[in-house]
């Protein structure tokens, strides 16, 4: 993982850099970013995590697939792949993968608003509306407790 020689603060800095070119939606640089962190540190969580997630909003939802099967063979517990390998397999009509993945992310962590939404996505292209209902409320729920804590710490690290 990460050491704490120079190279370490070249990696965060180049996480940074790649997560914001990945919000612009400048794939092809996020990409070339997250490649440059993986030469550096082959085993990048969230290096592979992001390409995983390049490769899917390109539509190679295959590609996609492997980089998020290999964060969690890393890392069991990193909630975001198994979200985002969720939501491969909801785009590839696989919903009963889609579903197991949103759920162990929520078993990793319970107020992950964003596996709860897209659960509730799953659950209704399945046609099952109550569990639909029941997850998008959770969901939103979540959303607004996380909307208020980011407020909240912005305001304290504004005040110190």
């Amino acid at each position: 993982m990460r050491s704490m020689d120079n190279s370490s603060v070249d990696i965060n800095e180049l996480e940074k850099i790649g997560k914001k070119q990945l919000n612009r939606d400048n794939l092809d640089k996020a990409k070339e970013t997250f490649e440059k962190i993986l030469q550096l540190d082959p085993e990048n969580l969230l290096a592979l995590d992001k390409t995983g997630v390049i490769f899917a909003r390109k539509g190679c939802l295959d590609i996609a697939k492997q980089y998020f099967k290999k964060v969690l063979s890393i890392d069991p517990a990193y909630k975001t792949a198994h979200n985002n390998l969720g939501n491969v397999y909801l785009e590839m009509g696989e919903i009963g993968h889609a579903k197991d993945c949103y759920k162990k992310a929520i078993e990793i962590d319970i107020e992950y608003s964003r596996a709860y939404h897209n659960l509730s996505i799953a659950y209704k292209r399945e046609g099952d509306i109550s569990n639909y209902v029941k997850t998008l409320k959770r969901s939103t729920k979540l959303e607004k407790r996380e909307g208020i804590r980011k407020v909240v710490s912005f305001f304290k690290t504004r005040q110190d």
